[in-house]
């Protein structure tokens, strides 16, 4: 006899049976190997299927070194007193030095006493921003729209805009320059006591800053006060209200103390003195105790004294209230000026606001 077998490589054959029998032992083998082999790999396969899908790792994005204020050149559109202010703050408090410093204004007497403290001095606003990393805007709110024409053609992607223009938002600074890339911008709201060192200040930087630009504006203004605060710029307008405006309620305060001095007989200059020192310890109380207010005005208010007898006549002539609301009619102020910085002066130039 012959016999039919089927080898490895799926043939049928037919031959003696001795060769088949031995063919066909092969083949079973042959056969048995394939079937093991189709169902390791099934395995594997299934395996696998059920493995979770991990991406390629993406190549890290480099990320910019943070720079050191004294690395960068800093330069001033406009030296005004709150300019001047800040820059010499920066000088004094060491953060940085003259060489790295420049400034541009219009009026010869700022130009001169720039040079004397050892900056250096631009001819114009696109000369000052080419050299600078950081510029500081420290322009009236009516003159922005020129400056950033002025600007807009030199500005790189790069560069840091820190502006102290009151109610100037970083919006109004982005859609100026006409960039094709969000500039940076940080929006800051100083006030006049940076010219002793005794700022109050609060800032709000747009989504294109980093942090450490971020620190870097921080770092500025704390060289001129003792209480810097990063907001969200929508509370910027608030600030300005209570702090920006806030020194001249205080003027007003040690005016009226001293008022009543005089009249209850002190000479002028002992009344002055006894309330601006008065105002001048008392917030220092404030900082350094952390106490709340109403905790240490306690701590002064005898019972059937003087003081309760005074704060007494306080509040029936709506003291608070009217703190509060003069607040809140500077920040609505505030909010016209972000309008419209220029919204005053475009009124009275179309006559439908005739000047006092």
């Amino acid at each position: 006899g012959s016999s039919l077998c089927c080898c490895a490589s799926g043939m049928w054959r037919r031959g003696p049976a001795s060769v088949v029998g031995t063919a066909a032992s092969r083949c079973f083998i042959d056969v048995r190997l394939c079937v093991h082999t189709s169902r390791s790999s099934l395995a594997t396969a299934t395996e696998a299927s059920d493995l979770p899908y991990i991406p390629g790792r993406k190549p890290q994005r480099v990320k910019r070194e943070p720079k050191q204020l004294s690395e960068l050149n800093v330069g001033f559109v406009g030296w005004g007193a709150m300019a001047q202010a800040v820059s010499l703050g920066m000088l004094r408090s060491g953060l940085t030095d003259p060489s790295r410093m420049a400034a541009f204004d219009v009026v010869p007497e700022i130009i001169e006493a720039a040079q004397s403290e050892g900056l250096a001095i631009k001819s114009s606003n696109q000369e000052l921003v080419k050299w600078s990393d950081v510029v500081v805007v420290a322009v009236k709110p009516q003159v922005i729209g020129k400056v950033l024409r002025d600007m807009s053609d030199v500005w790189a992607d790069n560069k840091l805009l820190v502006s102290i223009c009151a109610g100037v938002t970083t919006d109004t600074y982005v859609r100026g320059l006409e960039r094709s890339v969000t500039p940076k911008v940080v929006r800051v709201m100083p006030n006049t006591p940076c010219l002793v060192a005794e700022a109050a200040s609060a800032y709000a930087g747009n989504k294109a800053c980093q942090e450490w630009e971020l620190d870097l504006v921080h770092d500025i203004f704390d060289a001129v006060g003792n209480a810097t605060h990063r907001v969200p710029e929508y509370l910027l307008n608030t600030v300005t209200a209570v702090s920006g405006s806030g020194p001249a309620y205080v003027y007003m305060l040690i005016n009226a103390l001293s008022d009543a001095g005089v009249h209850g007989g002190l000479p002028r200059s002992v009344a002055l003195s006894l309330a601006t020192q008065t105002v001048l310890g008392s917030a220092k109380m404030v900082q350094q105790s952390g106490q709340h207010p109403m905790v240490l005005k306690e701590a002064v208010t005898s019972p059937a004294g003087t003081t309760i007898a005074a704060v007494r006549a306080l509040e029936n002539r709506g003291f608070n209230g009217a703190i509060i609301e003069a607040v809140e009619t500077a920040r609505v102020r505030a909010e016209e000026l972000s309008e419209e910085p220029d919204f005053l002066f475009r009124s009275r130039s179309t006559g439908s606001h005739s000047p006092p």
